[in-house]
Formats: structure tokens, C-alpha cells, sequence
């Protein structure tokens, strides 16, 4: 009972505060620490300055004085001394500040009472002195414990552009609010709320006051950097104030000067480590936020996180100790913005926002293997920001994937050296490889051959050799027959897929169910093009790789994965749109009519699909053909219809494909990656501009001022998107731009010549391997174009067919 006494006697005591030199801040004592004064500033770590000893010594006598009290008997019974103990604190409760400034028996209303108002020193001569840099050098305002106000009336957006009015402003009293605002978050939320909808938070005051911030002297900035200072220092329980009241501290325009970080990072910190269920509040508070203030807090914070990830050596502000929760606050924090976005229909900003480009230059091959080995182990704990891979680029994600098939490889590759070894036969150079020989009449089913017979083998390099041709595969041929199996497999005329000419895209041909090995091929085919590095010209909807994903990795050996239901996806009538734009309006339509759907549509939980020269109904549900569809129940039945499209209808044909591209691709790196980032890493860019490529190019035995080359570059110019297209093909074995455009590309052109014909009789060449172009030098500009035209139109095989 007397600690329990003695805890709740520190609100009667004086307040003790300690000075930082460096921050300029005047820091509280802690009254849970039996009034020892903090010896360390809490943001930068630095030794505070001139503490009044006087106080500390008066302080430490009053509390032992009352423990004395409370601890002797003088005769009192148990009951005595319970009930003195009790009418104390009792007494004391009801004079209390609750840690938000505000009696217990406050009510909400506009006008707030006895609220702990932060006095600022000096307040006479702040008023006459107009001098910056004397208004900049005033120290922390001192936060009151106990003090009783007049009562303060809560602005509204109106009468705050009143107040800041240059006309007749009062910088007294814009001090006060300022003071107030950002020190009592009570406060703040009341004043961002007057409006009829309490939980709504007026964004547009919000901004007015950001821009008067931004607008006028340091005087205000240093004010209110030093009451949120103040109100970091301080323990608040958490309520829906101090949630909100924290992420509007957080956008404060304030925190854009780098030299704020240290109050910046706390500000975080408690955002950061706020339960679950806070952080769900949080979010939906983020999902208000008008766009323009969302883009410009999250650049704030991954500019936070920039800085302080790669410091100037001649900046000591941040040590290495603080920047172990500096940076993970930070990338936490951003994981809410993040959430809040992904669940807006339609997103605020896009995702290539949230990436910090920085992060690019760290070693993301460790932060993967660590986050890799602490996911395999079951750890929980650390940080990496491999759990936060939205901050990550398409491109560190491609470099992440590509070590990780790299290491695959050579595990592989030193599994098989050894079990040579080990049966005694002798190693050679074409175990370490994945051979295929492939006879060109034959495509699919010598691909179907060597698949089935090299099953063990899918996670080794590819080399692809066309048995008859004399050609040394160096990644040209693999590119070859990659394109060759696409074009021949998704041909309208295979029947694996059915090409929609609204969309522009192929789907899964749901009648097909005699060829599931093809698509397992084609599963296989694209895990290999991504293991391999290869772009491939696949038009799949986006959907296709949210399936893909669904699981994004499978921990069970692959000869146990009979029972597990892969691909299933709850699709959206966005998602149908993106294959069948021509019933998704349908149903649309269907969802909007206003009159009644029962006797104008006559439809049925049943759906004709065409099969070949027939059609054939399917069920939407048990009994579905004696089930009318109503006002009420058509929202089921559009639920119902896409599920079977994108789901049912195409489940054996999906199920052996998903099976196929992780039978090669099955890797903790696929839990990085977004549908739309899977699709760029197998699909690459489809905008083809070769305007610059030129700036990117080599030349052997030529150079770039000879005319040959001048009239090469003006034909380009001139060439169509599809032209230019096939040109690429042509050079580099894929019609596709890389990820990163031509900058990751090399293009490289070299002059040949001949003593044995005539040079206007030669073609151009292609060593696609090195993406070389092999280019005579033609006498005139009609002569290059004819002939480049013409090697281009003809560029499968070795030679023109």
C-alpha cells in the first residue's frame, strides 16, 4: 500500500528538468524513478546539462518523509490506517491530470478545462523580441503537472485562419495553440473534429495549419519540434487520441528537415510498436487521407529511412545503436501506409511509390539468405527487409531470385559431381547442364521427352541443342526454343488456350482435358524461363499470376501435393474483366438494373459453355437449374459465375500448370513478389522504343560517325513498334524489353566483310547469344534498309529458311 502511495504522491511533486546542449531541449525527470533526473537526453543520447541539485535533494527528503509516514503505526488499528490511506488517495485521484491533460470528470465538449498547457519561458520577451535567431535559441517549453488555466476554446477551421490573420494576429496567442495542438492530443483530435462526425478528421484544417507552419519563421517550428519533444518524453496510455494524435504528429511539415530525425525516429518508434488491434485503428485513419498528404508522409518516410540507412561520414547525429530501431520503426510504420493502400479499391498511390530506391545498393543476397535461414528455423524476431518487400524494387527482387537460382544450381549441379563420384564413373562437363535435344518437326513432343526423362534435373542450367544444326548453345538457342514452344503451344489451332480478341489475352481452354501434360509443360516451361533468366511473349491476365501465387510456396515435397487445393482465388468482376470484358458488362448490367431481374432476365444458377461444335450447362450451385435468379440473390450469382470461369472450370488445366512452374520455381524468393512484379519477370516490358539504343551501343571494327551506321540508325528510326520489335528478336532472341529498359541491355554492332562475294550480296547476322548485329557495310541507305527488312522477316534457325 505505501509504494502504491507513494507512486501516486509524484503528481504533488515539483517537476525536475535537465537541458540538452545539442537538441536544444529541456527534458523532464521521471517521476516512476523516484525523482532521479535522466541522465541521458532520450533522442540523441548525449549527457544533459545543469540540473538543479537543490530540487533533487528537497525531492528525495519529502519522499522518504511520506514512506516514514506511511510505514509507522502510532498506535492507529489496521482499519485506521486503511482508511487514511484510502481517503488519500482517493483525494489525490480526484485532483489528478489524467496523461492527456484532462480532469476524470471532464465531459467532451468544445471547451476544455485545467489542461496541462506548456508554459513558455519567458513569454513577455518572446512577444517584443522578433530577432530569429533569438526566438530559435529558447529552450522547452515546460510542461505544467498540475496547474490550473482559464478555460481555452477549441478552434475550429474558421476561427484558426482568424487567428493566424496577419491583420490583427496575436503571436501569443498562436504560441498557445501551437502549444497546446501538439502537446495534448486530446486536444488536437477535438479541434480536428468539430464537425457532426466525430471520428471523421477534417484533412483540410489539417493542411491549413501544415502550410502556416511551412510558410512563416523557425520560431513556430522550433515550438512545436520542442512540445512534441516534450510529448514523446512523456508516458501515454495508449486511447483512440493518442493513435490518432501520433500519426498527425507524424505528418508534422516539421519532420522534412533531416536535422529532426532524433525527435522524428521516437515519433515512429511509438507508431511502430502499437498492438494489432492499434494498428488496424491506424490504418483505417490512413485510408482518409486525401492523396497529396499520403504520397508526401510516405516520401517523408522513406527519405527517413535513405538518410539514415547510408549516413555522411561527417554526420555523427545518428550512431549505429540508434539506427538498429531507427530504420526498422521506419519500415514498420511505412507497412501500415502500405496496408491502407492495398486495401483502397483502386490504390491511392501505385506501387512503384512505396519502393525506396536506396535499397538497391544494400546486399540484398544477405538480407535474403538471413530472412531465409530465420523463416526455415522458425524465429521470430529480428529484422530484415525481406519481411517488408513491398519497400524492395522489381529490380533487387530480380537479383534476389537470380542468386537463389544461382545457389540452386550449383547445389545441384555438385549433387550430381558427387554421385558420379560415388558410383565410380567418370564426371564430364555435360552433367552440370540441363540438355535438351530438340529435332525442330518435333517441338512438343521431344520437349515432352526430355522433360519427363531430365524431371530430376529442372533446377540446372538449360542448354538447348536442335539436333541436325550446328550451333553451341550460349543462351541464343535456349531463347529460340523457348520462343518456338510458346508460339506453337498457344496456337489457336493446339486447343490448350483460347486467345479473346476484346482483351487481347489467352485463358485456359476448360474443355481440354485430354492434354494435361501440355500443361504441365507449359508450367515448366515458364519456371525455367524465370530460373533461367528468359523473357518470354506469353499474354496471360494478371489474374493467371495471382493464381500462380496462391500458395507462392509449397513446403511439401511435390509426389504429396495430391490433396492440396492450389490456384483458388476469391475473384473480383475487375479481375473477370480483365478475360471476358464482354460478360463482365453483362453482369454488370445485371447488378445495376432497377427493375425486376426475375421476370425480365428469366436466369437460372446455371451457365452455357461452348464445348467444341456443342454446348454444354453447367450447375452454379446444387440444383442450380431450378434456382431463379432475383433482386436478392443476383449478387450470388454473379459471385458464382466468375468463381466457375476463373476457378472450377479450368481447375485440372490450372492444377497441372501451377504444379510445373513450381516444380522448377519453388522458392521462399517467390514470397517477395506481387502478381504484377511475377508477370514483368517472366513477361519483361511490352513497350518496345529503340529510340535511345543507340546510346547504349558497341562498335566493333566500326565506329558510330561512318555512314553504314548513320543510315542503320535513321532506318530504325523510321521502323514501325512491330518492326522495331522484330529487330530486337532478331539481335537478342526476344521481342521483349528487360525490366530495367535499355539501360540493363547490351547491343552490340560489328562490321563484317567477304573477299569471296560481292558485300551487297551478304545479309545481316545476328549472334543472339551477345546480342550482336553482324552489319555489312552497304554503299548506299536503300540498300541497308531492303536487306535488314528482309533479315529480320527471316530470322528462325541458322540461315534463312
Amino acid at each position: 500500500m505505501a509504494n502504491g502511495l507513494r507512486r501516486n504522491s509524484f503528481s504533488e511533486l515539483p517537476t525536475i528538468t535537465s537541458h540538452c546542449r545539442r537538441c536544444q531541449l529541456d527534458i523532464e525527470s521521471d517521476p516512476q524513478a523516484n525523482g532521479r533526473t535522466r541522465i541521458l537526453c532520450p533522442f540523441c543520447g548525449e549527457f544533459l546539462f545543469g540540473p538543479n541539485v537543490t530540487d533533487i535533494q528537497q525531492l528525495k527528503e519529502e519522499i522518504n518523509k511520506r514512506a516514514k509516514d506511511d510505514n509507522s503505526d502510532h498506535g492507529l488499528s489496521l482499519r485506521s490506517r486503511f482508511s487514511r490511506t484510502f481517503n488519500r488517495i482517493l483525494l489525490r485521484r480526484q485532483n489528478m491530470l489524467n496523461n492527456n491533460g484532462i480532469t476524470a470528470s471532464h465531459r467532451r465538449d468544445k471547451t476544455i478545462k485545467n489542461v496541462k498547457l506548456p508554459a513558455i519561458e519567458n513569454k513577455k520577451q518572446l512577444s517584443e523580441q522578433k530577432s530569429k535567431d533569438k526566438m530559435a535559441s529558447s529552450s522547452l517549453p515546460m510542461i505544467a503537472t498540475a496547474i490550473s488555466m482559464p478555460s481555452i476554446n477549441t478552434h475550429d477551421i474558421e476561427s484558426f485562419q482568424r487567428l493566424v490573420n496577419e491583420e490583427n494576429s496575436d503571436n501569443n496567442q498562436i504560441f498557445t495553440f501551437f502549444s497546446i495542438f501538439y502537446s495534448n492530443l486530446t486536444y488536437m483530435m477535438q479541434s480536428l473534429t468539430l464537425n457532426d462526425d466525430k471520428k471523421q478528421i477534417d484533412w483540410k484544417y489539417l493542411q491549413i495549419i501544415h502550410e502556416y507552419i511551412t510558410n512563416n519563421s523557425d520560431t513556430i517550428s522550433r515550438l512545436i519540434l520542442k512540445t512534441i519533444a516534450s510529448c514523446c518524453v512523456r508516458e501515454i496510455r495508449p486511447s483512440e487520441h493518442t493513435r490518432k494524435g501520433y500519426t498527425i504528429l507524424m505528418m508534422a511539415p516539421v519532420f522534412d528537415d533531416a536535422s529532426n530525425n532524433h525527435i522524428f525516429a521516437h515519433v515512429l518508434r511509438r507508431i511502430s510498436h502499437f498492438v494489432d488491434h492499434e494498428q488496424q485503428e491506424i490504418i483505417l485513419v490512413l485510408q482518409t487521407l486525401p492523396v497529396e498528404m499520403f504520397r508526401l508522409t510516405v516520401r517523408r518516410l522513406q527519405a527517413f529511412v535513405a538518410i539514415n540507412l547510408f549516413p555522411s561520414r561527417l554526420d555523427n547525429s545518428s550512431s549505429t545503436v540508434a539506427n538498429g530501431w531507427w530504420i526498422p520503426s521506419a519500415i514498420r510504420t511505412l507497412a501500415l501506409f502500405n496496408h491502407a493502400n492495398e486495401m483502397i479499391s483502386g490504390r491511392k498511390i501505385p506501387l512503384q511509390e512505396m519502393v525506396i530506391d536506396s535499397l538497391n545498393y544494400i546486399d540484398e543476397e544477405r538480407d535474403y539468405f538471413e530472412w531465409k535461414n530465420r523463416k526455415s528455423r522458425g524465429i521470430i524476431g529480428g529484422f530484415t527487409f525481406c519481411q517488408y518487400p513491398f519497400v524492395l524494387s522489381i529490380n533487387a527482387k530480380r537479383t534476389i531470385l537470380k542468386r537463389d537460382s544461382e545457389q540452386q544450381m550449383i547445389v545441384n549441379a555438385r549433387r550430381s559431381m558427387i554421385q558420379k563420384v560415388q558410383n565410380k564413373q567418370i564426371p564430364n562437363l555435360n552433367m552440370l547442364f540441363l540438355n535438351f535435344y530438340i529435332r525442330r518437326a518435333h517441338l512438343v513432343a521431344d520437349s515432352l521427352a526430355e522433360v519427363t526423362k531430365n524431371h530430376e534435373d529442372l533446377k540446372k542450367k538449360l542448354r538447348v541443342t536442335f539436333v541436325g544444326e550446328h550451333g553451341l548453345d550460349m543462351g541464343g538457342l535456349t531463347k529460340e526454343w523457348f520462343l518456338l514452344l510458346i508460339r506453337h503451344i498457344f496456337s489457336p489451332d493446339y486447343g490448350m488456350f483460347v486467345y479473346y480478341d476484346l482483351s487481347g489475352i489467352f485463358w485456359f481452354n476448360g474443355a481440354s482435358t485430354d492434354n494435361v501434360r501440355e500443361y504441365h509443360l507449359v508450367g515448366i516451361l515458364m519456371g525455367l524461363a524465370v530460373y533461367n533468366a528468359i523473357i518470354l511473349d506469353i499474354r496471360f491476365p494478371l489474374v493467371c499470376y495471382k493464381k500462380l501465387l496462391t500458395p507462392a510456396f509449397l513446403t511439401e515435397q511435390m509426389t504429396r501435393l495430391s490433396k492440396i487445393k492450389v490456384g483458388i482465388i476469391k475473384s473480383t468482376l475487375a479481375d473477370f474483366r480483365t478475360i471476358r470484358p464482354d460478360i463482365a458488362n453483362s453482369l454488370q448490367y445485371l447488378l445495376d438494373y432497377d427493375g425486376n431481374v426475375e421476370e425480365d432476365f428469366g436466369l437460372t444458377f446455371e451457365v452455357s459453355v461452348a464445348q467444341f461444335d456443342t454446348s454444354v450447362i453447367y450447375p452454379l450451385k446444387e440444383n442450380g437449374s431450378t434456382v431463379d435468379v432475383t433482386n436478392e440473390n443476383r449478387n450470388e450469382y454473379v459471385e458464382l459465375l466468375i468463381d466457375f470461369y476463373i476457378n472450377k472450370h479450368v481447375s485440372k488445366q490450372f492444377e497441372a500448370f501451377y504444379y510445373g512452374f513450381h516444380s522448377v520455381c519453388s522458392s521462399n524468393a517467390l514470397l517477395l513478389l506481387l502478381p504484377e512484379e511475377l508477370e514483368m519477370l517472366i513477361c519483361g516490358m511490352q513497350q518496345c522504343n529503340l529510340s535511345s539504343l543507340a546510346k547504349i551501343t558497341k562498335y566493333e571494327n566500326c565506329n558510330a560517325s561512318e555512314d553504314f551506321i548513320k543510315w542503320f540508325w535513321q532506318v530504325v528510326e523510321e521502323m514501325s513498334s512491330d518492326k522495331q520489335r522484330r529487330l530486337l528478336l532478331f539481335v537478342t532472341g526476344s521481342d521483349r524489353m528487360p525490366i530495367g529498359g535499355l539501360s540493363e541491355m547490351t547491343f552490340k554492332i560489328a562490321k563484317i566483310s567477304s573477299n569471296r562475294c560481292n558485300i551487297h550480296d551478304l545479309l545481316p547476322m545476328s549472334h543472339t547469344c551477345f546480342n550482336q548485329l553482324l552489319l555489312p557495310p552497304y554503299s548506299t541507305r536503300e540498300i541497308l534498309k531492303e536487306k535488314l527488312l528482309l533479315a529480320i522477316e527471316n530470322c528462325e534457325g541458322f540461315g534463312i529458311e
